[in-house]
């Protein structure tokens, strides 16, 4: 190693040796820093970005000067695998002061997994981007969207951002009924280092299915109160897994590839429909009863408040033993928006896919 490489990875060293010690969080071990396989390929002699130094702020969790080599006294919060599904101690988890009520703008990170997505134009020198679908942050390495968010025309999915509320804020911020000013820290926008699109994903005639897909995070988030992720697990630890007749929440900034956007982000509450019931009365939708969820169209609610990709949320448990599972993913509707329920892909019936998707690149 040359000279001056040593002294930008001792600098940096150094750095950690006089930073506070702080305690782990629950999907996090206090390891030596050169054993933490998944933040060393992070730690290079130059060329780290701001956002990559920032993987390092606050994890150090106990010293050793004991160790004559810098390297060894570091001991830091290293996070688990990035394919390792979290349990719902961790995982769709709502601020404590957190209830849904009537309206439409969603409370201040009520939903900490949203993902926005972001496109740069293809056909533009510019880095500028724009925002196109949504998804849904599963771990701390990887967001779930839909696969027909993977490939737009004319756009390239170039990064996510997580912790967002308004578009047009940065911090986000609420002034209470007392005045009182609450900001969020600000959000956190990741590059996406790779699309893993559904191998049988296919369009028809404005339908999608297996319309699913995996997106991997340049480098894994820690996670706080303004980002966690949303549950998800097997359709054999559902009682409904159709979510008939289910209290559901859809949540976006309302961009898609037919409408405008929002600045902030907007949730609403829909029901889950009989799949059965669905493909009669609404055969031109084509639901897979199998593969997909039909929701909304009630009251005319339905997806026109979300994005493509963005979660169908339904809040399961009861008490402290409360969380947010990802029933679906938002597929495709209608133009008329409203007086028609959606479909979306159901998250249960490609877990083993999901897990077969993130285990294969993780450990590459």
């Amino acid at each position: 190693m040359f000279l001056e490489q040593k002294v930008y990875i001792s600098f940096l060293l150094q750095a950690f040796l006089s930073a506070l010690v702080f305690a782990c969080q629950p999907d996090e071990q206090c390891v030596r820093l050169d054993t933490c396989n998944p933040l060393m390929k992070f730690l290079r002699p130059w060329g780290m970005t701001t956002a990559e130094r920032a993987i390092f702020h606050n994890r150090q969790c106990s010293r050793d000067n004991t160790r004559s080599v810098l390297l060894h006294q570091v001991w830091i919060c290293c996070p688990q695998s990035g394919d390792v599904l979290p349990n719902n101690q961790i995982c769709g988890q709502t601020p404590p002061a957190f209830h849904i009520t009537a309206g439409e703008e969603a409370p201040l990170n009520g939903f900490p997994w949203m993902a926005m997505l972001l496109y740069a134009n293809s056909f533009s020198s510019t880095q500028d981007t724009v925002p196109r679908c949504a998804g849904s942050l599963i771990t701390n390495r990887y967001v779930l969207t839909a696969a027909h968010c993977v490939n737009i025309n004319g756009l390239e999915l170039r990064s996510v951002r997580l912790g967002e509320h308004d578009t047009s804020s940065n911090p986000d911020c609420i002034t209470l009924i007392s005045g009182t000013k609450i900001c969020a820290p600000p959000h956190l926008e990741i590059n996406v280092e790779l699309a893993i699109k559904h191998e049988h994903y296919v369009a028809i005639e404005g339908k999608h299915y297996n319309d699913i897909a995996l997106l991997r995070l340049q480098f894994p988030v820690r996670y706080t109160s303004q980002i966690l992720p949303i549950c998800i697990f097997p359709s054999d630890n559902l009682s409904n897994p159709s979510f008939d007749n289910y209290n559901l929440q859809i949540a976006g900034w309302g961009s898609s590839q037919m409408q405008s956007s929002s600045n902030v982000l907007l949730y609403a509450n829909i029901q889950g429909r009989n799949p059965d019931e669905c493909s009669r009365s609404y055969s031109f939708l084509g639901i897979n009863k199998e593969t997909q969820v039909c929701a909304g169209g009630q009251n005319r609610k339905d997806t026109c408040k979300g994005d493509s990709g963005s979660p169908l949320m339904a809040t399961m448990g009861w008490g402290v033993d409360e969380f947010v599972y990802l029933a679906g993913i938002t597929s495709y509707g209608f133009n008329q928006c409203g007086d028609w329920p959606a479909a979306y892909t159901k998250t249960s019936s490609y877990i083993n896919w999901i897990q077969w998707g993130m285990s294969r690149y993780e450990h590459n």
